[in-house]
C-alpha cells in the first residue's frame, strides 16, 4: 500500500527483470486488495533497465556466467547482448574446460589406484610364492636336522 511504484519499477529494471515482471506485483497485490500503479512502475522500469542494459554490464554478467532474462528493450538490446554473449561463451567454455579437467584428474586417480591395486596383487602373489618356497626350505631344513640328529644319536 505504501510502495513507491516508480522506485520499485526502477529497482526491478536495474536488476534486469523483464517488463512483464509487473504482473508478479499485480498478482501479489491483488491477494491483498491492492492495485499497483502500473504506469509509475513502467516509468521507473524504463529508467532502471537503461542502467542495466549497458555494454559494460553485459560484459560483467557474461563473465560471471549469470543468466539474462532477455529483458533489454530493442534500442538497448544489441549493445548489451553482444558483450554478454561473448563473455558468457568464454565463461561457459572455461567452465567446460574446468569440468573436463576435473573429470580427467579423477579418472587418472582411479587408473592410478587400479595400477597400484594390480601392483599390490602382483606383489602379494610374489610374496605368497616366496612364502611357499620358504616353507619348503624350512621343511627340508627341519628334515635335514632330524637326519643329522638321528645320525649323531646312532653314531
Amino acid at each position: 500500500m505504501t510502495s513507491n511504484w516508480r522506485t520499485l519499477g526502477e529497482s526491478d529494471g536495474a536488476s534486469g527483470r523483464p517488463d512483464y515482471f509487473v504482473a508478479e506485483h499485480q498478482a501479489a497485490c491483488s491477494r491483498h486488495g491492492i492495485a499497483p500503479d502500473v504506469g509509475a512502475w513502467r516509468a521507473g522500469w524504463q529508467d532502471g533497465i537503461a542502467t542495466f542494459c549497458t555494454p559494460e554490464n553485459g560484459a560483467r554478467l557474461g563473465a560471471e556466467g549469470r543468466s539474462y532474462q532477455n529483458s533489454c528493450p530493442l534500442d538497448l538490446k544489441d549493445g548489451f547482448e553482444r558483450p554478454y554473449r561473448a563473455y558468457k561463451r568464454v565463461h561457459d567454455a572455461e567452465q567446460r574446460v574446468g569440468d573436463l579437467r576435473g573429470r580427467i584428474d579423477r579418472m587418472r586417480d582411479e587408473i592410478e589406484d587400479e595400477k597400484k591395486e594390480r601392483e599390490k596383487r602382483r606383489e602379494l602373489r610374489r610374496l605368497r610364492d616366496d612364502l611357499w618356497k620358504a616353507e619348503g626350505n624350512l621343511r627340508r631344513a627341519e628334515n635335514d636336522l632330524l637326519i643329522e640328529r638321528f645320525a649323531r644319536a646312532a653314531g
